[in-house]
């Protein structure tokens, strides 16, 4: 809701900004207005700008999905680091079972890309939980020194 009224504001400040633009133009007769005008052509058409919207908002939702997963990612490492060394009765309920056996049909476009998608995922949580484990690693080492 939030990200929805900072659109709406940004694009009333713009708009805002466009007509006094405009009108200082006007005023300072920067432009010719022709009164007989039959047929006004815009300098930027309609579907231009939808393609750079489209564009922008398609970068924006890719960044804000990578950055909640990474974000997710980060959160099950640490608790189930956490769990592991707390819990260790209660992390064994959660472990996944593995599948045997593999499918021979034809993989579809979009089941391809789903399994490319859950590769690169794994590649990040691979990372971040590589990350954390150096940290943890530094962290009891300078526990270590100061003892």
């Amino acid at each position: 809701m939030t990200l929805i009224i900072i659109i709406f504001f940004i694009a009333i400040v713009g708009a805002f900004g466009m007509l006094m633009f405009r009108s200082w133009e006007i005023q300072n007769n920067k432009i010719v207005i022709e009164e007989n005008r039959e047929k006004h052509i815009p300098e930027l058409s309609f579907k231009y700008i939808e393609s750079i919207f489209l564009y922008t908002i398609k970068h924006i939702v890719q960044w804000i999905v990578l950055f909640i997963v990474k974000l997710w990612f980060i959160i099950i490492t640490k608790s189930s680091i956490w769990l592991q060394n707390k819990l260790p009765k209660l992390n064994k309920l959660f472990k996944k079972k593995e599948r045997n056996g593999t499918d021979s049909r034809k993989i579809s476009f979009v089941e391809r890309a789903v399994m490319e998608s859950k590769i690169k995922i794994k590649k990040v949580k691979e990372k971040i939980k590589k990350d954390h484990e150096e940290e943890v690693k530094e962290q009891e080492e300078k526990v270590d020194k100061i003892l």
